[in-house]
């Protein structure tokens, strides 16, 4: 069994110190008991005040909230992200901009990791509408383009914070450090390495064959391997 409280702490600075590598300004990440995991997230008393400040040539327009609800898996080996908000809020009001969210126990309505995006556009909802007429159960909210969630690979191929810290500088032109691209890029290549070794744990047979096939030599062991749940179907 793996210490959680300290495995936590130990996200919880790394966390710190990709977004700092990235963003200037003054902020905290912390780790904070939860219903018996922990949650990672910026410092503050109000969920409002538990942002990241970001900032367009020295003016604060935006803010970067992201909470990271932290377990141990079910072999109680490995630490588990079982839950992950990314958002994205312009200092004009409290509507976020968009969203990107992770949870392992969704229903199957909605993909476990997915993007909302808040915005309008006539098209769209003229599509949705017209839906909405024959298919209400499904398009419940027609002139919402937030409502929907937008799949992005499941829980082994979401994208990782990193990812979101690089859009923020490339497409929504926020102030970055000098070298932000190094911290990102190390941050994203620990997030894959393991992402990796979870699906290599999910899909043992199909990783031994890979790696046979590039000359190792590697023996199954006795006993049945379970596949991990919902990895190759879930949405």
């Amino acid at each position: 069994m793996i210490d959680l409280h300290s495995r936590a702490a130990t996200f919880a600075q790394e966390m710190q110190d990709t977004i700092a590598g990235v963003l200037p300004g003054e902020f905290q990440i912390v780790s904070v008991a939860h219903g018996g995991r922990y949650v990672v997230r910026p410092a503050g008393d109000e969920p409002a005040h538990q942002r990241v400040p970001l900032f367009v040539d020295g003016e604060q327009l935006a803010t970067l909230g992201v909470q990271v609800y932290l377990g141990l898996d079910s072999s109680g080996k490995y630490l588990k992200a079982w839950r992950s908000k990314i958002a994205v809020h312009s200092t004009l009001d409290r509507t976020p901009l968009v969203r990107q969210e992770f949870d392992a126990a969704v229903s199957e309505s909605a993909p476990l990791s997915h993007w909302h995006v808040h915005a309008d556009r006539g098209s769209l909802s003229h599509l949705l509408g017209r839906a909405h007429a024959v298919r209400a159960d499904v398009v419940r909210k027609p002139h919402d383009m937030s409502s929907l969630h937008f799949p992005v690979g499941g829980e082994r191929f979401r994208p990782c914070m990193e990812d979101v810290l690089e859009f923020l500088v490339r497409e929504f032109g926020i102030d970055h450090n000098s070298g932000w691209e190094t911290a990102v890029r190390a941050g994203r290549a620990k997030w894959r390495r393991m992402q990796f070794r979870s699906t290599v744990r999910d899909l043992q047979d199909e990783a031994a064959e890979v790696l046979r096939g590039h000359g190792w030599t590697v023996e199954a062991p006795s006993g049945d391997r379970e596949e991990g749940p919902g990895v190759l179907y879930r949405w």
